[in-house]
């Protein structure tokens, strides 16, 4: 078996590939726990739902590559991946909306995953002073954001009219990594360089997704976007 070349791997990851290397990541691991330890490119990419070459481009900025007519070696490549994205570390994240979606958020921290939710702020006096989880944080109110801080991510889950109230204190608290998870699009001063918003519109994934049911068949030999990233770029392009 002649193993492909197993250079170190770009610095730079593109946006969208990070994105998908974490979704690579999430599906390698349940491969691991399922006892598989070698997977294919193609085996890989129809778990992942995108194109077999995009993965292998997306690996390849993690210097990951298979061994030729057998595949990719699963413990290992979840290690390749796992340290490009940093998950080894543990981040702390502040939580803005602590009510079911805020507690659905909650739900899916875990070991293993790079980030402990280590702040609860919410505007429900019958939340404010609980806690969601044991010998978890305890809720407090939204105006106490910018009393606090040294998180690095905030992740807004409130009503939708308090979200740039959020960002606002977030950043006023020194977080520049901040997860939008509501339906507003939030306000950026320009007098705060370095803050980056990721917006997760569930309204729009299942636009895309609806999208990609009605044109699955596609034209021949026209290519159909395979995650929400591509088919924005391809609405942007």
């Amino acid at each position: 078996m002649t193993a492909l070349s197993d250079d170190t791997a770009p610095t730079r990851i593109p946006g969208p590939a990070v994105a998908r290397l974490a979704l690579y990541l999430h599906v390698l691991r349940s491969y691991n726990q399922r006892g598989i330890a070698v997977t294919s490119s193609q085996q890989l990419s129809t778990a992942a739902g995108v194109n077999p070459a995009i993965l292998r481009k997306d690996l390849s900025y993690v210097g990951a590559n298979g061994v030729r007519g057998v595949g990719y070696d699963v413990s290992k490549l979840i290690a390749r991946v796992a340290m490009a994205l940093h998950t080894d570390d543990t981040h702390n994240v502040a939580l803005a909306g602590a009510s079911r979606l805020g507690q659905a958020l909650l739900a899916h921290t875990g070991i293993g995953r790079g980030f402990t939710v280590t702040a609860l702020f919410d505007d429900d006096p019958a939340l404010i002073g609980t806690s969601l989880v044991e010998d978890g944080p305890v809720i407090a109110p939204l105006h106490a954001i910018t009393a606090a801080g040294g998180w690095d991510i905030g992740v807004i889950a409130t009503a939708d009219d308090r979200a740039q109230e959020a960002c606002d204190a977030f950043i006023a608290a020194g977080v520049r990594q901040i997860l939008n998870v509501t339906a507003t699009t939030l306000a950026i001063q320009d007098d705060t360089p370095g803050v980056a918003v990721r917006q997760v519109d569930l309204a729009l994934e299942l636009q895309v997704l609806s999208f990609q049911a009605k044109h699955a068949a596609g034209a021949a030999g026209e290519p159909v976007a395979s995650t929400p990233a591509e088919y924005r770029e391809t609405m942007t392009s």
